[in-house]
C-alpha cells in the first residue's frame, strides 16, 4: 500500500511530539514511566545486580536505569525485557540520588555528616551509614535515614553484625537487596573532596563483596572513575569490572521506532502501522518491543527501509544526492561525540527538531533542510546540557568562535591565552563554587583545558596532531569547518 500525505503528516507530528530532552532523576517527579522503557540487549549490564559499576556520559541513560530499578512497576517491565537477571527477586533502595524527597539522598546529607576537612575514614563511615540505611528500609524499619546509622558505621563489629543479620533475613526470603548510587558527580564542588568521597565509596563497594544477598551498584561518569588522583589500591580491579553504557546505531533507531509504534496519538500510531505494512513488517505488541523480537528494534536493513520511506535515501536531491550522505547514517555520524558515542538525547533531539522545521512535505515526514536544522538544535541543546554538568564549558568554547577547524594546538591555546580564559575560569569557579577543568593548581594551563575537553568527548586530536571538534559541539560553539554544516546565521 502507498502512504498518503496524511500518513506522513501524522508520523511527522509523532516525531515532533517526542520529548526533546530525555532527562530523568532516580527519584521524584522526573522518573522514567512504564511507556518509556526500551531495553537494548547490551543494557542488561545496567541492571545486573552482579555488575557493581556502570559508567556512562551525560544523556547515556544512567539516571533512567536508576529510576527503572527504583520503581516496582518499571522493574517488572525490565524483568520481562531481561528475564535472566532475576530482577523479580530484587529489593531496590538508594544509597545516593543527588536529589532529596521520598527515597532520595541529596548532597545536603553528605555536607551534614562529612565535614569539609573530613578524613577518608569519616567519608567511609557516611557511606557505610547509607548501606545500613538501605538495608533497614528493605526490612521495613521505621527509622531508616542514614543519620540514624552514623554511629553504627563507626563501629565495624556493630556494622558487620547488622549486615549479617540482613544477609540472613534476605536469604530466608529468597531476595537480593540492590543498593543504587546515582548522580555521583554531584557529591562535591571541589576536586579534593570529590576524590575523597569517590575513593571512600569505592572502598565500601569493594568490602561489600562479602555479602552475597546485598549488592551495590554505582552509576558513574567516565571522568570520575578514571580520575588519576584516586589512590584506592583495588581500583584497577573495579575499573576492569566496570561496564560502559553506550548506544549502538540500531539501538537508537530501535528507540525511535518503538516510540512511534507506541505513540499515544491515534492517527500517528495508525499511520506508522500503515508504513510497517507497506514495508512488509509486522505490527508490534509491547512484549515484542521489550524482548527485542520486533525487527525494527534490531535489524539495520529494516530500519534503513523505514528511514528511506520517511526521509528519502539520501540527504539531498538530484544525481549527486548520495554525496550529501544517507539519511540513516547522517544524523548518527553528526550527533556523535569525540568518543564516537551518540546519546538518545542528541539523536531524538535532532529528529524532534527536524520534524518541526518548515512546511510539511507531501511524500515524506522529514526533509534534508529539517535534518540540518535538527543538528543545529541538537548541538545547542547538548552544549546547554554540558553547561549544567560542567559550568565552565561555555567560557571555554566562546573564545574559539569563528576559528576554522582542524587547527594547530598552538593557535587554539593562544586564543585561550589572549582571552584570559584560565584566569576567568578560576575567578568564576571561586565565586560560583564548581569543579574546574584543572584537577590541581599545577595544571591550570591552556593545554589542560584541551585535555579535559578531550576526556569528556568535546574535542579530539587528529592523527596529524591538529585539534578538532565533533559537529555535535562545533555547530553550537560557532566554529567553522570546510565542507561541513555551518553554524546558524553563517554560510
Amino acid at each position: 500500500m502507498d502512504l498518503t500525505h496524511d500518513d506522513f503528516r501524522a508520523i511527522r507530528s509523532a516525531i515532533a511530539a517526542l520529548p526533546g530532552d530525555l532527562s530523568n532523576d532516580a527519584v521524584g517527579a522526573h522518573v522514567a514511566k512504564i511507556e518509556d522503557v526500551f531495553a537494548p540487549e547490551k543494557h542488561a549490564v545496567a541492571l545486573d545486580p552482579e555488575i557493581p559499576i556502570v559508567v556512562g556520559s551525560r544523556g547515556s541513560g544512567k539516571s533512567f536505569w536508576s529510576s527503572i530499578l527504583g520503581q516496582s512497576a518499571t522493574l517488572k517491565e525490565a524483568a520481562i525485557a531481561y528475564p535472566k537477571l532475576g530482577l523479580a527477586d530484587l529489593l531496590v533502595h538508594f544509597g545516593y540520588t543527588g536529589v532529596g524527597g521520598l527515597g532520595g539522598i541529596s548532597q545536603e546529607a553528605i555536607d551534614q555528616y562529612v565535614p569539609d576537612e573530613a578524613t577518608l575514614k569519616q567519608a567511609k563511615d557516611f557511606w557505610w551509614a547509607t548501606i545500613l540505611s538501605a538495608a533497614a528500609q528493605s526490612a521495613g524499619e521505621a527509622r531508616s535515614r542514614p543519620g540514624t546509622f552514623i554511629k553504627a558505621g563507626l563501629d565495624w563489629e556493630e556494622r558487620e553484625d547488622l549486615l549479617i543479620g540482613h544477609q540472613q533475613r534476605l536469604e530466608g526470603e529468597g531476595k537480593t537487596l540492590l543498593i543504587v548510587y546515582d548522580a555521583l558527580d554531584t557529591v562535591a564542588r571541589t576536586w579534593p573532596r570529590r576524590r575523597l568521597l569517590t575513593e571512600a565509596l569505592l572502598e565500601v563497594v569493594w568490602a561489600m563483596r562479602a555479602f552475597r544477598s546485598i549488592r551495590v551498584k554505582l552509576f558513574l561518569r567516565p571522568d570520575q572513575i578514571e580520575d588519576d588522583g584516586l589512590r584506592f589500591v583495588e581500583l584497577p580491579k573495579l575499573r576492569t569490572g566496570a561496564v560502559r553504557l553506550s548506544w549502538s546505531w540500531t539501538d537508537l533507531y530501535g528507540l525511535l521506532y518503538s516510540r512511534l509504534a507506541s505513540s499515544t496519538l491515534s492517527d500517528a500510531k495508525k499511520a506508522f502501522e500503515n508504513l510497517l505494512q507497506a514495508q512488509g513488517l509486522a505490527k508490534p505488541d509491547r512484549k515484542s518491543i521489550l524482548t527485542r523480537r520486533w525487527s525494527p528494534v534490531h535489524n539495520e536493513g529494516d530500519q534503513k527501509r523505514l528511514m528511506t520511506e520517511l526521509a528519502g535515501q539520501f540527504r539531498g536531491t538530484g544525481s549527486y544526492a548520495f554525496k550529501k550522505g544517507g539519511t540513516y547514517e547522517w544524523p548518527l555520524r553528526h550527533t556523535s561525540d569525540a568518543h564516537a558515542e551518540v546519546t538518545p538525547r542528541s539523536f531524538l533531539g535532532l529528529m524532534n527538531a527536524a520534524a518541526k522545521f518548515g512546511a510539511v512535505p507531501l511524500d515524506k515526514a522529514l526533509m534534508p533542510d529539517g535534518i540540518r536544522h535538527g543538528l543545529r538544535e541538537a548541538s545547542k541543546t547538548r552544549v546547554d546540557q554540558l553547561q549544567l554538568e560542567f559550568p565552565w564549558i561555555k567560557k571555554v568554547l566562546a573564545p574559539l568562535a569563528g576559528l576554522l577547524l582542524p587547527q594547530d594546538e598552538k593557535i587554539v591555546y593562544d586564543v585561550w591565552k589572549k582571552a584570559g580564559t584560565v584566569k576567568a575560569l578560576i575567578a568564576d569557579a571561586e565565586q560560583r563554587q564548581y569543579l574546574l577543568p584543572f584537577k590541581s593548581k599545577a595544571q591550570q594551563k591552556e593545554d589542560e583545558i584541551f585535555s579535559m575537553l578531550q576526556e569528556i568527548g568535546v574535542m579530539f586530536r587528529r592523527n596529524d596532531g591538529r585539534l578538532d571538534m565533533p559537529d555535535l559541539f562545533r555547530v553550537a560553539a560557532k566554529l567553522l569547518k570546510k565542507g561541513a554544516l555551518a553554524p546558524a546565521g553563517q554560510r
